[in-house]
């Protein structure tokens, strides 16, 4: 049988000893895209049947990180948590977590903000040379990538109409007699 789970981790104001993760937030907001190896307790929340399959949702009733406030594993418990999940993984046939979320090799993070390795997944980003230098350039954005494909889309309209036009042209119809409908 597939199900598939839905987790929710919101801790009520006497759950919040249970809540490992309020000790380090600051660590993780400042490093976003750092993961996280975790220890965690769930519990069976709900059942539920729908008409496009079965879901469980499961409440995290207790969870704590594998590193301190300020990113590091002095006890190397972060590194052992890694490889618990990924020997778990292999086992079930699954790839590594590095393999799965990231391309790039793992580093450890900069916490000292003095230009050292990388966050993981973080690669240089692209170079381009303008009139005044050289420049980083950042991925775009959701709405660039969305602005950009409306504009391809655009013109493959346009590219289109124009070899129909060819097209009818070449083969004697009269453009006036093109009502757009259906040929």
């Amino acid at each position: 049988m597939s199900m598939t789970v839905n987790i929710s981790g919101t801790f009520s104001e006497k759950q919040r000893p249970n809540n490992g993760l309020e000790r380090v937030a600051q660590f993780m907001d400042t490093h976003r895209i750092a993961q996280i190896p975790v220890v965690a307790v769930v519990e069976w929340h709900s059942h539920q049947e729908t008409k496009t399959g079965t879901k469980m949702a499961v409440s995290i009733v207790a969870v704590e990180p594998g590193f301190e406030a300020d990113g590091s594993d002095p006890t190397g418990i972060g590194g052992q948590l890694r490889q618990l999940l990924d020997e778990l993984r292999k086992r079930n046939g699954l790839a590594s977590v590095e393999d799965t979320l990231f391309s790039a090799p793992r580093e450890s993070y900069d916490f000292d903000g003095d230009g050292g390795p990388e966050l993981d997944g973080q690669e240089a980003l692209p170079i381009r040379m303008g009139p005044d230098g050289e420049h980083q350039v950042p991925e775009a954005s959701a709405e660039e990538l969305m602005a950009e494909r409306a504009e391809v889309a655009k013109s493959s309209v346009v590219e289109a109409t124009a070899a129909l036009a060819a097209k009818d042209a070449a083969a004697g119809v009269p453009a006036a007699e093109f009502s757009g409908g259906n040929r």
